[in-house]
C-alpha cells in the first residue's frame, strides 16, 4: 500500500511540473503584436535607402548632374545598377534612349566613362517591367565608402527643363527609389530686344560677351554684325554667312540674358548649336570679314529662330 501511494506522488508530481513548465513557456512566447511590430521593423530596414541623393542640375539643359553617397554606416555593397527617369515642367516623362543620350559618367576619386543601356533584367531586385523611357547605368568600378561624393553626369543631345528624376539604386539584392528636385519650372520670358538694338557700341554699355570660346569687344562685335556697312548705313545686299548670322544672333540672346529681359535659359537649344559651331572657328575677327566661314545648317536654323522669335510683336 505504502509502494503504491509513492508511486501516485510521483506520478503527481511530475504532472505537476509539466503544467509548470508549460505555463512558464506561454508566459515567455512572443505576442502577435510584437511578432508584427518586429515584422515591420525588418520591413523598414530593408527598405531604407543606403543612399542620400542631391537635386539635379545643369548649366546649359543639355548636361545634367546629381551627386550620391552613403547613407549607412558599416560596409555596403557597390552600386549594381543606377535607373533613371526625367520629368519635364509640364510634369511629362522625357523618354531617355539612344537617341537622345550622348553620354554618361560617374566621378568619385577618379571620372569613369558608363555605357548607357536602357533595360534592367528580369528578376532583378528593381522591377522596372511597369517603367519605361528610363536610362540604366551599372558596371561601376568604384567601391562605395565613407564620406565619399560621387557625381553622375548625364549628357543629352539637346537641351531639356527638368522639374524633377527618379533614382532607382540597385545595391546588392535590394532596391530603394527617391525622386530629386530639378531647377525651378518658372516660366521663360523669350521677348527681349532684336539684333538691330545691339548694330550700336553704345548699347552695350561697357560690355563685352564671349562666344564659341573667344571674348569680343562691343565694337568687334559691331564690327561684325553690321559687316560691311557702318553704324546705321545702309544693309548688306549680300547674303550672310551662317557664321556671321550664328554670332549675330547668339550674341543676341547673351546680351538680353545680360541686362535681364529675357530669362537666363531662354533660348538654350538654340544658342547651344551656335556655341558649337562658332567653337569650331577662330575667332571671327580674324577672317576677311567679306569672306566668313559659312555652312552649317544647325547654327542658321538656330539663327532663324531667335531672329523671328526674340523681337516679339515688332520687326527689327
Amino acid at each position: 500500500m505504502l509502494h503504491t501511494f509513492k508511486k501516485l506522488s510521483i506520478g503527481l508530481g511530475a504532472m505537476l511540473l509539466m503544467v509548470s513548465c508549460s505555463k512558464d513557456m506561454e508566459d515567455v512566447t512572443p505576442s502577435a503584436a510584437l511578432n508584427a511590430s518586429a515584422t515591420n521593423a525588418a520591413k523598414a530596414a530593408l527598405t531604407t535607402n543606403p543612399l542620400t541623393f542631391s537635386s539635379i542640375g545643369s548649366a546649359d539643359g543639355k548636361t545634367w548632374s546629381f551627386t550620391l553617397q552613403k547613407a549607412v554606416d558599416g560596409n555596403l555593397g557597390n552600386v549594381g545598377a543606377l535607373l533613371l527617369t526625367l520629368t519635364d515642367c509640364d510634369d511629362t516623362q522625357i523618354a531617355l534612349s539612344a537617341a537622345n543620350v550622348v553620354s554618361a559618367t560617374v566621378t568619385g576619386a577618379t571620372t569613369q566613362a558608363l555605357v548607357p543601356s536602357y533595360k534592367e533584367g528580369n528578376g532583378s531586385a528593381c522591377d522596372m517591367s511597369a517603367v519605361t523611357g528610363y536610362l540604366r547605368l551599372s558596371d561601376f568600378t568604384e567601391k562605395l565608402t565613407d564620406g565619399k561624393v560621387y557625381t553622375v553626369t548625364v549628357t543629352l543631345n539637346q537641351a531639356v527643363r527638368v522639374k524633377s528624376a527618379t533614382v532607382w539604386a540597385r545595391v546588392s539584392n535590394t532596391c530603394s527609389s527617391t525622386t530629386i528636385a530639378g531647377p525651378a519650372c518658372e516660366v521663360e520670358d523669350l521677348c527681349g530686344e532684336g539684333q538691330g538694338y545691339f548694330h550700336k557700341s553704345a548699347n552695350w554699355q561697357g560690355n563685352t560677351v564671349t562666344i564659341g570660346g573667344h571674348t569680343y569687344t562691343a565694337e568687334e562685335a559691331v564690327t561684325l554684325i553690321t559687316s560691311d556697312k557702318k553704324e546705321g548705313g545702309s544693309n548688306n545686299k549680300g547674303g550672310i554667312a551662317d557664321s556671321k548670322a550664328a554670332f549675330a544672333q547668339g550674341v543676341t540672346v547673351l546680351m538680353n540674358r545680360k541686362f535681364g529681359w529675357i530669362s537666363g535659359n531662354a533660348y538654350a537649344a538654340e544658342l547651344a548649336a551656335i556655341e558649337a559651331y562658332l567653337s569650331t572657328l577662330d575667332k571671327l575677327t580674324t577672317y576677311d570679314l567679306s569672306d566668313l566661314p559659312t555652312g552649317n545648317d544647325a547654327a542658321k536654323t538656330a539663327a532663324g529662330y531667335i531672329g523671328d522669335s526674340i523681337k516679339c510683336g515688332d520687326a527689327e
